[in-house]
């Protein structure tokens, strides 16, 4: 039996097989994928578990006889969110592989090999490159910039190896059509390498021309076998509480004289940011303060970024002014100081403070973004406030949310 072909993400859920067809409901598509990170959602003011909302998604595009059904995702999808998917496909098929996005694409390959192909996905908020590495780049610019971005990063992550480039121009995607053109444009003149742009009519007929030889099963029961695919590649990235590798692929961002300092693209679940390339990070769950992501200086341990992110019902500033304003005088005096409600940084109107600490201060500023509430702490030895200015700055001004 031929398997059903399910496209879950960037951005949508649709059917690739049996006709074609979109989630009915696209309500709760959307809150599905806003919340695949959670373990419960909200559905009319009603608190639903987002595995039960993933099969309600899933039903809704499920041809209602297949015994198996192929799951193509995002290929920089964490092992969690292919854990949540997988679960609710298999309630609802007896089989459910998971297969990469990268995977389809590279059908369109004229190379013959995976191997001699290089991907590029887009999505709402960055570009990702899949080739021997990773790389990705923002989509925070304009696109003629984001488009030289990515061929600069084609050539960084498959130099010499890669004979086809693999551009993905899937509709759902705001803009990604324009993107792909312009990237399209550019790779022949920087890679020589033969470029293949698949836009949705080109996806379905690829899917239309699989065999079923090209749908196995090997590993449907295996999900460590593709989170081992996914910590190996070199990108730094944090999705769902879970870390990809911290690789040095750097941003190929414009020159600029005063910041020589390479950057790295980081996703922590719903936010995305620059971050020093050669800064590890952490997760830090104990200790004083809310659950954070720490990304520290190598050189110098009380150099710091913090950054924590939540979701809130209200994009207004007023309602998160208060509710900082609250925690803080809840808190022992002298913790938290300097509090401005009505603060300016990178154009953000933001909420700012200090937190003291011990040995260190670490400087907050607070700002809504599509319904997150981005907070970002900037660690200094007391009176060595430069220590990390520069840094801190990149961070606060590419910062943003990515629902």
């Amino acid at each position: 039996m031929r398997a059903h072909l399910i496209e879950v993400g960037p951005a949508a859920v649709r059917r690739l097989c049996c006709g074609g067809a979109t989630v009915a409901d696209a309500d709760a598509e959307r809150e599905a994928f806003a919340s695949i990170d959670d373990p419960v959602a909200l559905v009319g003011l009603r608190p639903v578990s987002v595995e039960s909302l993933w099969r309600q998604v899933l039903a809704s595009v499920d041809c209602g006889s297949a015994g198996q059904v192929t799951i193509v995702h995002p290929s920089w999808w964490s092992p969690h969110r292919l854990d949540v998917i997988r679960a609710a496909a298999q309630d609802l098929a007896g089989l459910a592989e998971m297969r990469s996005r990268s995977w389809l694409l590279a059908k369109a390959s004229p190379s013959g090999t995976a191997s001699a192909t290089l991907v590029v996905e887009i999505a709402d908020g960055f570009v990702v490159a899949t080739g021997d590495g990773v790389a990705v780049e923002a989509r925070n610019r304009d696109v003629e910039v984001v488009a030289e971005a990515v061929a600069d990063s084609v050539l960084t992550t498959a130099p010499g190896t890669a004979q086809t480039a693999v551009i993905d121009a899937p509709a759902t995607v705001r803009g990604a059509r324009r993107l792909a053109a312009a990237i399209v444009k550019r790779l022949p003149h920087t890679a020589g390498m033969t470029v293949v742009l698949v836009d949705d009519i080109r996806l379905r007929r690829m899917v239309g021309e699989l065999k079923p030889s090209d749908q196995t099963f090997a590993e449907s029961n295996h999900p460590r076998r593709a989170e081992r695919a996914w910590q190996g590649l070199t990108l730094a990235v944090i999705v769902a509480g879970a870390v990809i590798g911290v690789g040095a692929v750097h941003r190929h961002t414009a020159a600029r004289a005063n910041e020589p300092l390479p950057t790295t693209y980081f996703v922590e679940g719903h936010v995305a940011l620059e971050i020093p390339a050669q800064w590890p990070t952490r997760r830090i769950v104990a200790g004083p303060g809310s659950a954070r992501v720490e990304i520290r200086s190598p050189t110098d341990p009380d150099v710091a970024l913090q950054v924590t992110q939540s979701r809130v019902a209200l994009p207004g500033m007023d309602a998160t002014a208060e509710f900082l304003k609250s925690a803080i005088d809840a808190a022992p005096v002298g913790v938290f100081v300097d509090f401005n409600p009505a603060a300016r940084s990178a154009g953000h109107a933001v909420v700012t403070y200090r937190e003291v600490r011990d040995e260190h201060d670490i400087r907050w500023t607070v700002w809504v973004d599509k319904l997150v509430r981005i907070s970002i702490g900037c660690q200094n030895p007391r009176g060595r406030d430069a220590a990390v200015r520069r840094e801190c700055e990149t961070a606060v001004r590419s910062a943003r949310a990515l629902i």
